[in-house]
């Protein structure tokens, strides 16, 4: 007879249809089943003989085999290969990356021709770290190494934590830009479902790990970088203070802490940011070096459009590389802090293609609680879009519901991409002292004295309704390249611009003129988002004023444009901030709370200090001493000179090139007093970095900009 498997899930395959127990029955005539234990990686079948250890008497044939699923979780395939003799082969596969890491337990029993039994278990160890939590505060949200966070089957943004509340179900990056013959290249994702719906999660535009050459790309290199590193500065602390104990060994995510690439598979030779303790550019823990991190809990990933198709967008690859570093401080009483998760994203050029108009955006879908009576709007001077309740109360009594007083969901750009170098300090006040109607109203590093170091703040807003049922067409979602770009430049699917008013076009109750961003409120107080000119109707502008139905909502804050050349670096910078009024009467008291938390998130970034008087970001761009430090040319690509406020650098001085995230790239000791310093930049990629002066009297840092023609 034919042998067949049925297969159901988390459920129960079975040969000829048996349906006896799973009592464990012991050696009947000589037949003795034994444990197996399997180890299994997503994307790479493992075929195994669960029979190979088992004791089968000699001219005894095994006729069939029971085997059920007994404890754990997880997608996994089960198939049976071939049965020559008493061999019984098969298959153990898990398809994707994403599900379940961790031990499956299954029974299995087998029977002889004279129907004795004997029955063993198997051990299915699925390794799958491709996920996972940053929880060291109020909050649990979950991280994905290849970019589309806070979603599993559910949300997972869950605040407060333990409550089984969650406020936001998704996230992601798009970027797209011009390469020189005008083709967009475009990579962006909202539920990696494709133009065309299909299941959520298969239809990806971005990859786990860095880019390679295209010919290393493989199903086990795949195993490296399908993983979160998960650290925290307690263990990074014990591993400086521990790291030449006899015996002693690093725990795993200091140990395979990918510091270095491999160029022998095309990839760079520096990636995730470590303190080199001999400066030899090799990631060594064992010789004292240890991972650079931010905040308390830090989880490091990499990601890429290169690895494969561009299934969501169908947009054309831009070969970029993102360095994602998801972070919070364990700081439970303050207010902000504690319900706050930071975001880093670092974005490397790695073609030889200049991106022209290239713009930056993230997609958020902010669900509070339950899903349909939720509104958006933004801010426009704090740099931020939001979520809040359309209703007093969220839901109607689900679990998963806040119910009263429900609270607010933002997302705000702490910064975002430097802007094109002009070669001038660009001001925030006009001359008499004056906020400019520029891109300072929401942009940093403006007027600090520092040449070309400023960031642009949020330049856009656009909502999107959940469900098409009663959208107009050219409101709906994106589906290709083009949608995605338009949107981030301002233009509704039918290529028309974003109006004030209404829901934003002239047939849904706009009365414009062309404006930046969607239901501001009153928070642009220049009207720079109309062009520094009064709307022409109400000022006022939000989901209320437009007479929208609560419903469910996903917002796309944009930023940009840049000019993104080859081997060039951009940091855009991330907050997730969540806050609730408990006493308020309106969910409008949530919204003020969180106006107010957001200011000091932002201040804690702009200042790089935290409440306690900590650096937010590790070093500070300050002076300990009363020395002041000029660096020139700034931005350079061939060298930096450094001069010491017009005074002589004093001998015993050290002089270092250093990340941004703290690491030592290059150091001078000063044996003799010195007019000025000069650093050499051959090797050193285009970037942002530090300047460290350190003397008796103090240390004295200051921002360089590296850049090549």
């Amino acid at each position: 007879m034919k042998k067949h498997f049925q297969i159901l899930h988390k459920g129960l395959i079975i040969l000829f249809l048996l349906s006896a127990g799973l009592t464990v029955f012991s050696q009947v005539r000589g037949l003795k089943a034994r444990n197996d234990t399997v180890d299994v990686w997503p994307g790479i079948p493992v075929v195994y003989d669960i029979l190979s250890n088992d004791s089968i008497p000699q001219g005894d044939t095994i006729r069939a085999v029971l085997l059920t699923r007994i404890s754990g979780e997880g997608n996994i395939g089960i198939k049976k290969v071939h049965d020559a003799s008493w061999q019984w082969t098969f298959t153990f596969s898990v398809l994707a990356w994403g599900g379940t890491a961790g031990d499956n337990i299954y029974a299995y029993k087998i029977y002889n021709q004279a129907m004795d039994t004997s029955s063993a278990r198997i051990l299915i160890r699925v390794h799958d770290k491709s996920s996972c939590y940053l929880d060291i505060n109020n909050v649990s949200a979950l991280f994905h190494s290849s970019g589309n966070h806070f979603f599993k089957e559910n949300a997972a943004f869950e605040v407060p934590k333990g409550s089984g509340k969650t406020s936001l179900f998704s996230n992601t990056m798009w970027v797209g830009g011009k390469d020189g013959q005008g083709q967009i290249h475009f990579a962006g994702e909202r539920f990696r479902q494709g133009p065309i719906p299909a299941a959520a999660g298969t239809k990806p535009d971005f990859y786990s790990g860095p880019i390679m050459d295209s010919t290393k790309y493989s199903v086990y290199t795949d195993t490296v970088w399908n993983y979160i590193w998960n650290l925290k500065q307690s263990e990074i602390q014990y591993h400086k203070v521990h790291y030449t104990d006899p015996g002693y060994k690093p725990i795993h995510d200091i140990l395979t802490w990918p510091g270095n690439g491999d160029p022998a598979l095309g990839m760079a030779a520096t990636l995730a940011p470590f303190h080199d303790w001999n400066e030899n550019g090799s990631y060594e823990p064992m010789g004292g070096d240890y991972p650079v991190i931010r905040g308390d809990q830090a989880l490091f990933f990499i990601f890429n459009d290169d690895r494969g198709p561009h299934l969501e967008s169908l947009g054309a690859k831009l070969r970029i590389e993102i360095h994602g570093m998801a972070y919070a401080f364990d700081m439970p009483n303050d207010s902000a802090l504690k319900n706050t998760v930071f975001l880093n994203y670092r974005f490397y050029n790695r073609s030889q293609n200049t991106y022209d108009s290239t713009m930056f955006g993230i997609f958020s879908d902010i669900d509070l609680g339950y899903p349909m009576d939720d509104y958006v709007g933004c801010d426009v001077e704090r740099n931020m879009y939001f979520g809040y309740n359309g209703t007093p109360i969220d839901g109607t009594g689900q679990p998963y519901a806040y119910g009263a007083n429900p609270p607010t969901q933002s997302v705000t750009l702490l910064g975002g991409p430097y802007m094109d170098a002009d070669g001038l300090d660009n001001p925030r006040y006009e001359l008499n002292g004056m906020q400019l109607c520029d891109f300072s109203v929401n942009g940093i590093n403006f007027g600090d004295t520092v040449v070309d170091n400023e960031r642009y703040g949020l330049q856009r807003f656009f909502y999107i309704n959940n469900s098409n049922a009663g959208v107009p067409s050219y409101m709906q979602d994106p589906d290709i390249a083009p949608d995605y770009y338009n949107m981030m430049i301002g233009k509704w699917k039918d290529g028309s611009s974003l109006i004030y008013g209404g829901n934003g076009h002239a047939l849904s109750g706009g009365y414009g003129p062309e404006c930046r961003f969607m239901f501001p409120g009153e928070s642009d107080s220049l009207n720079w988002g109309v062009g520094c000119a009064p709307p022409n109707g109400p000022v006022y502008w939000a989901e209320e004023t437009a007479l929208n139905n609560p419903s469910d909502r996903r917002g796309v804050g944009i930023t940009g444009p840049i000019t993104f050349k080859p081997g060039d670096i951009q940091d855009i910078d991330l907050a997730f901030t969540w806050a609730r009024d408990y006493a308020g009467k309106t969910p409008l008291t949530s919204l003020a709370k969180l106006r107010y938390m957001t200011d000091i998130v932002n201040k804690v970034f702009t200042t790089n200090t935290l409440p306690n008087g900590n650096p937010f970001n590790g070093i500070a761009d300050q002076s300990t001493g009363k020395a002041q430090i000029n660096v020139y040319p700034n931005p350079s690509g061939d060298y930096f000179n450094i001069t010491f406020g017009g005074k002589e650098i004093p001998a015993g001085s050290e002089v270092a090139l250093m990340t941004s995230q703290g690491d030592c790239l290059k150091k001078i000791a000063v044996n003799e007093r010195l007019s000025q310093v000069r650093i050499d930049l051959s090797g050193v990629p285009a970037g942002f970095y530090l300047i460290r002066v350190a003397t008796e009297a103090g240390t004295t840092v200051r921002k360089a900009i590296v850049i090549h023609p």
